[in-house]
């Protein structure tokens, strides 16, 4: 089968392009993109090309953006390109020169597909490329994700081109007449990759001559293993479809599985949480209230029964907010209101828990919604006048460390408490006999 028609079928067997949309390539000039470009225009599928000079080859970088802005209009394709200043920027970082070239490009590519109405982004990683991440990822140290190479999608970015070897690419530029810009520094053992490239590969194809096939069949396998494997630990653990969702992990499930810990840092890696977190969780697991962040802004809480993951800032959302008599409708940052109406003070009564019916002539305003404190305390409606401290209140109901840290209480003018939205209405608060006036109160997430 000739490489375009690989490449169709690829593309077409991981449904990469499932839109009518333009897809953005990535071209830097090398080998590896220009055949990504021809292979595109060959199979008559729409894109642009995005070039990122980076500066960092002399004139040799100018070279390469004249050649791709010269395919661009050879294929009467839009063409961007950018000049990134990346050795100052890999100062400014605190990073190396490849960190802040990879961070610049991907950033730059995702804001060109946004403006641009592009479906995808496309970059020439090819088999060769997932093996060397593999070699270096086993180098370095990896779990089971770090050996099935490069991911075939990625967000919006797209690798049509896993499917096929260096060599093949070669031979289908040469079949083609398709000329190429070298890049000097792959000849050199600058980088580890090259090092990978040069001294760790050759010996596999000498110990195997098809060893780049076979690679590719492991990593497919692998891959494989790898999908299932989450497939059957997201259910196990009822792992939420998206990572920007916060979620909760049974622990007796957890504690459930033969590697707790790998599962948890599998588990938790979407959000940030390293291995060495995931270690404490489960070799301190009866350490109730131990909570951890991560740099991408996350916080796992540890109480009796579940393990919280909740965006780090979640229980600073409920800002207090003082109610006016002539407020109807109030919002927090988080998403839930508070409603308040006019309401005739007879039955049918709300349940206490969404909404409260009240007795109007009680209420000072302004009223003040705000997390409750320690030391609070009120007189649960059906307890005959009762007070109980709000801490023993919710011992009793047997709510979560996280369900504490996110409630809230509705405050009286006078400091009393009114209602724990979502629980219990004071006593002192409940319509009477007596009452003239009623003002119901809802409180709910929308």
């Amino acid at each position: 089968m000739s490489l375009l028609s690989a490449f169709k079928d690829f593309v077409v067997q991981h449904d990469l392009l499932p839109g009518a949309a333009p897809t953005l390539l990535a071209v830097s000039g090398g080998l590896d993109s220009i055949v990504l470009a021809h292979l595109f225009r060959a199979a008559e599928l729409p894109g642009g090309i995005a070039h990122c000079n980076f500066q960092l080859r002399g004139e040799e970088s100018g070279g390469d953006e004249l050649f791709v802005r010269d395919l661009a209009d050879r294929y009467a394709l839009p063409f961007f390109v950018h000049r990134f200043d990346t050795a100052a920027d890999a100062e400014q970082q605190g990073v190396s020169i490849q960190m802040a070239a990879r961070a610049l490009r991907y950033a730059w590519l995702e804001d060109l597909r946004a403006e641009n109405d592009f479906g995808a982004i496309a970059t020439a990683h090819h088999g060769n490329d997932a093996l060397e991440t593999v070699l270096l990822n086993f180098a370095r140290g990896t779990g089971l994700a770090g050996l099935t190479g490069i991911p075939l999608r990625n967000g919006s970015v797209i690798r049509p081109l896993l499917f096929a070897t260096r060599p093949e690419i070669e031979h289908y530029a040469r079949e083609n007449n398709q000329p190429w810009r070298e890049d000097r520094s792959n000849a050199t053992d600058d980088y580890a990759r090259n090092f990978v490239r040069h001294n760790l590969v050759p010996p596999f194809q000498a110990l195997n001559p098809n060893f780049l096939a076979t690679a590719a069949r492991n990593l497919r396998h692998l891959r494989g293993t790898r999908a299932n494997a989450d497939f059957l630990l997201r259910r196990h653990l009822a792992l939420p479809d998206r990572p920007d969702q916060g979620f909760s992990i049974d622990k007796q499930a957890l504690a459930l599985l033969p590697d707790a810990r790998q599962a948890l840092q599998e588990a938790l890696a979407p959000y940030g949480f390293t291995e060495e977190q995931a270690r404490q969780l489960v070799d301190n697991g009866d350490h109730v209230g131990m909570a951890l962040h991560s740099p991408a802004g996350w916080r796992i809480l540890n109480d009796r029964r579940q393990l919280f993951v909740t965006p780090a800032d979640s229980a600073a959302a409920a800002v207090p907010l003082r109610i006016q008599a002539d407020d109807l409708l109030l919002r927090l940052a988080d998403g839930r209101t508070l409603l308040l109406t006019a309401a005739e003070a007879r039955p049918p009564y709300p349940d206490g828990r969404l909404a409260v019916l009240v007795d109007a002539g009680k209420l000072q305003f302004p009223l003040l919604l705000r997390p409750w404190q320690a030391g609070d305390w009120f007189q649960p409606f059906g307890m005959q006048g009762q007070r109980q401290k709000l801490q023993d209140f919710f011992t009793n109901a047997k709510l979560s460390r996280l369900d504490k840290e996110q409630m809230l209480v509705l405050e009286n003018g006078d400091g009393a408490i009114i209602w724990i939205p979502g629980h219990r209405l004071d006593e002192r608060f409940s319509i009477q006999e007596r009452t003239s006036q009623a003002l119901k109160i809802s409180f709910y997430k929308i």
